[in-house]
């Protein structure tokens, strides 16, 4: 019951599955009110709700994190919402990996995107039976050349960039579904890892062995 409240007002997006869990149903209000940060006044936003449920306020934990600098995703998988900084002494890579997991969002259009990430790689227009996809290729070796909208593999594996994403585009021109593959060094292994974002808003990612 806790993942449920949870999940409904921090204003991230759970699976289905994690909703259906919740076996009761709650009653909740619309409880308006403004946000101060820092000595700031800040506004929420249409997008986000504050509610009332049995004498206590549950704020948008998205809204509140970002307006404090943090990152913020929910972790399907563990049933996880995890805030955190961007790393400040990792590299362009590292970086650039942080603000897909923690910045890039369902439904954001393309400007939010480029001014998150710069430009695409690669892109692919919308035709017949087939989505617009946009490709980012992470510290690319010079002279790395890929013209395919799939992940590549053996380019990760083998160190050619440190990491790799595709996003989906919908007919209205957001963003409909991520996919990013990137490498993670153990020792003398060098491991591929998968993130997700899917169209319903849940999320995934896993080990690729």
């Amino acid at each position: 019951m806790k993942t449920f409240i949870l999940g409904l007002t921090c204003g991230l997006a759970l699976s289905a599955a994690a909703a259906a869990a919740a076996a009761e149903t709650l009653q909740v209000y619309g409880f308006p009110a403004a946000f101060e940060i820092n000595g700031q006044m800040k506004e929420p936003g249409s997008e986000y709700t504050v509610l009332n449920y049995n004498g206590h306020a549950y704020v948008p934990i998205r809204f509140i994190g970002e307006s404090l600098g943090l990152g913020v995703r929910y972790i399907d998988r563990d049933r996880v919402i995890s805030l955190q900084n961007e790393p400040g002494e990792a590299d362009a890579a590292s970086k650039a990996l942080w603000r897909v997991q923690y910045r890039l969002n369902i439904g954001q259009d393309a400007a939010a995107v480029k001014k998150l990430l710069g430009s695409p790689a690669a892109e692919r227009t919308a035709g017949d039976r087939q989505k617009a996809v946009w490709r980012y290729d992470f510290a690319a070796a010079a002279g790395y050349g890929y013209d395919a909208f799939a992940i590549d593999r053996s380019g990760l594996e083998e160190g050619s960039l440190q990491g790799q994403l595709l996003v989906t585009w919908s007919e209205a021109g957001s963003v409909e579904r991520i996919e990013m593959w990137y490498p993670k060094v153990q020792g003398s292994e060098r491991r591929l890892y998968t993130h997700y974002l899917y169209p319903d808003g849940s999320s995934g990612g896993a080990l690729i062995e």
